[in-house]
């Protein structure tokens, strides 16, 4: 039974003044584990099983960048803030939608709840709602655990987090709440920040800068007083010269990284003059005439009196350490197997023999793998480096891990070591079962190791889409490029290419459909072997109740194999699938599949089933919003909006009814074409359907109802 969004948000208002317990995950792949007792009391571990964040009712402690606790007394004159998403959006979401005010103004933050929908998160049934946050001025997305009413997922634009296995009601111990390790006053941290800042402008202030003498000006004038007989007049001058940054550095010595917030200003000039170059980043429009005369204005100061090699050289020595000290720090020395089964992706040394090698595999599976769209993406790994686990086995590892509901590991071998491709090897270690053993294994090479341990961490893909991906020696190097189209046409340029050789009837099918469409639909065409085509047809399966047309007769016409252009195009509940003669274009074979139409399950006593609404016609014809132009034939979005606001009068008569613009930007005078719109009815969303009746603009327009509903036509379920 499909629950209102009232019974989801009463349910979670159950959470309320109870304990909660869970493990929060993150989209860059961190998690911590989290403890909360209302109102005031939590505590926060990481992946290490250490503290980073406690709180009561009268202290805070939290972890800074090396690890020591600062511990903060509270004051109830004094707001605390925490950067980034809290978990408290998770395990008090109840915060967000409060009750309605019986009196006075409502202060709710969460408007417009979609109707819930049935997800998994983590394993476990939920209940997605999607709704407008007016704090954060966005849409946000809950998910609700369906058994105990917690919030398992919180998103909000790219951010989220996720809850994995909720507890409530556990008894915490008050030590749980409280820190007695070694910390240190906030204060300390407080001075500290200031002691260095004071040492960085002190040192900022012993550098010459580099001032220039000229800055385009807009001059602005208002007359303040003056006499026209006279020409006495006042004037108020001011003038205003646009913000920008000037950086600059020794040409020899080379370009600095761009620091915070440099780094997302655009760079409008770059010049070198002398010894220096000079760049000028602004977010206002600089035209470079200016910039190159702001350039050539500035009063020139001596470069360091060092060598630049000398510099060159020390700069990258402390770049060196500092790197070095990064990839030891992940190498996990000395770490033990089983204190890091739980929620975190293992690597294992396994062979010993050489040091380096251990190290450069580490490094290449953890590197961040660029996608060539400026984003990055890396495999988070927790290195075993112990020599306890010298020649380990794939038994001896599932021993080791025995229980833990680890689904899977990573061992660096013998072989991983000795070979140049270092395939590691992925193990599943879950739970034993017919289709899935466990002890199962395939090779992974360095840099697809980001795709399998993060789908992998996050259940997207299952062990199983990988291992059955692999090249015929048993390693995975990612999945095959899905083919490229040689050519993109339109069913119109088709219609035109075959129309003078339809030799069969099933062409002349074929034909008559692609060519008696109103608008143009893109149609891919790839490079394709008959031969290949025949067998792949041939074992295809179409299922039991799906209409075949031309099947024979296609596997026929491709069976002598060749060169060929084969291609697909939709119809109403199926599709076409052609080859055509890579030259000539002339047309081989087609054959057509139609899906049975679609039946809906059995109700269930107490489920909300979709509204089902019927009409007279459907429409057939596939459309391509993106080939659609302004010179087809379109209905006015206009016209749509005043249908549907004039119907959505008629059934709220007393309401405030704005809204109503089509979701689609350009419209297809199709009959059947369905047309959806929002429309607010005092503040509140509602979804409507416009379909078209005819030609001339005439609409069947249904307000559709917070269960969903289904539009059929003649002779559909």
């Amino acid at each position: 039974m499909t629950p209102t969004w009232e019974q989801v948000r009463g349910s979670n208002y159950g959470t309320m003044g109870r304990t909660v317990h869970g493990t929060v995950h993150r989209p860059d792949g961190s998690w911590s584990r989290v403890w909360h007792a209302p109102e005031n009391t939590w505590r926060y571990e990481n992946e290490s099983g250490e503290p980073t964040f406690i709180e009561n009712d009268t202290d805070r402690w939290s972890s800074d960048g090396d690890g020591t606790m600062v511990h903060t007394v509270k004051s109830p004159t004094t707001g605390y803030a925490i950067m980034g998403a809290s978990p408290a959006l998770l395990l008090r979401a109840y915060g967000v939608f409060p009750p309605l005010a019986t009196r006075g103004f409502d202060n709710q933050r969460f408007v417009g709840p979609s109707a819930p929908k049935a997800v998994r998160v983590r394993g476990r049934d939920g209940w997605e709602v999607s709704a407008f946050d007016q704090h954060a001025n966005e849409t946000v997305t809950y998910v609700f655990d369906a058994e105990l009413g917690v919030a398992l997922r919180w998103q909000c634009g790219d951010d989220w987090m996720e809850l994995e296995k909720p507890s409530l009601d556990d008894v915490f111990e008050t030590t749980l709440f409280s820190w007695a390790g070694p910390s240190r006053p906030a204060e300390d941290d407080f001075a500290r920040s200031n002691r260095e800042q004071e040492e960085r402008q002190r040192a900022l202030a012993g550098i010459p800068q580099a001032l220039p003498t000229w800055l385009p000006m807009t001059i602005n004038a208002q007359s303040r007083s003056g006499d026209a007989r006279t020409g006495e007049l006042s004037v108020s001058i001011s003038g205003h010269a646009p913000q920008f940054t000037l950086r600059r550095w020794v040409s020899a010595i080379g370009e600095p990284k761009v620091e915070w917030p440099n780094d997302s200003t655009p760079e409008r000039y770059r010049h070198s003059i002398g010894d220096w170059t000079y760049e000028i980043r602004s977010h206002q429009d600089i035209s470079r005439d200016d910039c190159a005369r702001i350039v050539d204005s500035i009063v020139p100061v001596d470069p360091p009196d060092r060598d630049p090699a000398e510099i060159t050289a020390e700069l990258a020595t402390e770049e060196h350490d500092r790197r070095e000290a990064e990839v030891l720090a992940t190498l996990g020395a000395g770490r033990v197997l089983t204190e890091h089964l739980e929620d975190e992706s293992l690597l294992i040394r396994t062979d010993f023999t050489d040091d380096a090698a251990w190290r450069d595999i580490a490094v290449a599976a953890m590197a961040p793998m660029p996608q060539g769209d400026g984003t990055e993406f890396a495999a988070y790994l927790t290195c075993i480096d112990n020599p306890e686990y010298d020649g380990l086995t794939v038994d001896g590892l599932l021993e080791a891990i025995g229980e833990s509901p680890t689904y899977y590991a990573f061992l660096a071998d013998t072989e991983t070591v000795r070979s140049p491709e270092m395939p590691i090897v992925a193990v599943y270690t879950g739970p034993d079962e017919p289709d899935r053993p466990r002890g199962r294994t395939f090779r992974v090479i360095p840099s697809e190791m980001w795709g399998v341990e993060n789908n992998l961490s996050i259940a997207n893909l299952d062990f199983e889409s990988f291992a059955d991906s692999v090249d015929e020696d048993g390693v995975f190097r990612g999945f095959p490029e899905p083919p490229r189209p040689v050519e993109e046409v339109t069913t119109r340029e088709l219609s035109q290419w075959i129309a003078d050789d339809l030799e069969t009837d099933v062409l002349r099918e074929f034909h008559a459909q692609i060519a008696g469409r109103k608008y143009r639909y893109p149609v891919a065409l790839f490079e394709a072997d008959l031969a290949e085509v025949h067998a792949h047809t041939r074992d295809t399966e179409h299922g039991e109740r799906a209409e075949v047309l031309g099947y024979d007769e296609f596997l026929e016409a491709t069976s002598a194999g060749g060169p060929a252009l084969r291609g697909t195009v939709p119809t109403h509940n199926g599709y076409w699938k052609f080859v055509i003669d890579r030259v000539s274009h002339r047309p081989i074979a087609a054959y057509r599949i139609t899906n049975a139409p679609y039946v809906p399950p059995a109700p269930q006593d107490g489920v909300r089933q979709p509204m089902r609404f019927e009409v007279p016609f459907v429409c057939t014809e596939p459309v391509s919003f993106s080939t659609l132009t302004d010179d087809d034939d379109l209905i006015d979005r206009d016209v749509v909006q005043r249908a549907v606001l004039a119907e959505a009068a008629r059934l709220h008569p007393d309401s405030e009814i704005t809204g109503g613009v089509p979701t689609l930007e350009r419209i297809p005078r199709l009959v059947g074409f369905n047309i959806g719109c929002y429309v607010h009815i005092d503040g509140r969303p509602v979804f409507y359907v416009s379909i078209v009746a005819d030609a001339d603009d005439e609409f069947i327009v249904q307000e559709v109802p917070p269960e969903g509903m289904r539009v059929v036509g003649p002779g559909e379920a």
